[in-house]
């Protein structure tokens, strides 16, 4: 049988931790990264030097689950900005209602339990799930986006922030249509070209990043 094990990365570099969750055997299971997207890009810019803690392990998957969500709330680790994780750390995505997950061979789908070993010729994962689909990714993807700005259009003018705009020359076009200005593009470019190169910027966008985790973590805790 398996055995759970959760650990802790620490980034040698800056300090930051990441708490994470891997069934690696005997001594490679330190060779294991961590998966979360801001801790990923983290180790990209920072380098991947490394320490890694073991702090729990057990052949009890549902024991470890309880390990886990204890760990993450003694450390606070969606809050605090001494942690890259963006969520609770109870294993394998965080299916845990049912302590199940999908297989397949590549054929089959099938839905079995955490705490069984992947039979031979198997992987997590469905084979017949439309997001494994190309076009499909790139479908839900727009329609995720769209919605997503229009959610965020919909809160901008319930709050009234477009109630000082000038809305006077909106819909026009031709040269009354103001960003088709050669002066107000070179003004667009050059506002797009420094927030990618200006180290500032950069530090700017990391930060945000922070504020959507907390706000992300204080969205959860209301529900």
């Amino acid at each position: 049988m398996k055995t759970h094990k959760l650990m802790i990365k620490t980034h040698k570099k800056t300090g930051l931790k990441y708490l994470c969750y891997t069934t690696s055997e005997g001594s490679t299971y330190k060779n294991y990264k961590g998966s979360g997207k801001y801790w990923k890009r983290h180790l990209k810019k920072h380098g991947e030097d490394i320490d890694t803690e073991l702090i729990f392990s057990t052949e009890c998957y549902d024991e470890f689950v309880r390990e886990a969500k204890a760990k993450s709330a003694e450390y606070d680790i969606v809050q605090s900005d001494e942690w890259a994780n963006l969520r609770e750390e109870d294993g394998n995505g965080g299916d845990t209602t049912s302590n199940r997950m999908w297989i397949n061979d590549g054929v089959t789908d099938k839905y079995a339990y955490k705490t069984e070993p992947i039979p031979e010729g198997w992987s997590r994962g469905r084979s017949k799930c439309v997001f494994n689909d190309v076009e499909n990714q790139r479908k839900f993807g727009a329609m995720a986006d769209i919605e997503k700005r229009g959610a965020g259009i919909k809160r901008a003018w319930d709050s009234g922030k477009f109630d000082k705009r000038d809305n006077s020359k909106l819909g026009r076009s031709g040269d009354d249509n103001v960003s088709k200005r050669p002066e107000v593009r070179e003004k667009i470019k050059a506002a797009a070209d420094l927030r990618w190169s200006d180290p500032k910027e950069r530090a700017k966008q990391s930060d945000m990043m922070k504020r959507v985790k907390r706000e992300r973590h204080r969205a959860n805790k209301d529900q």
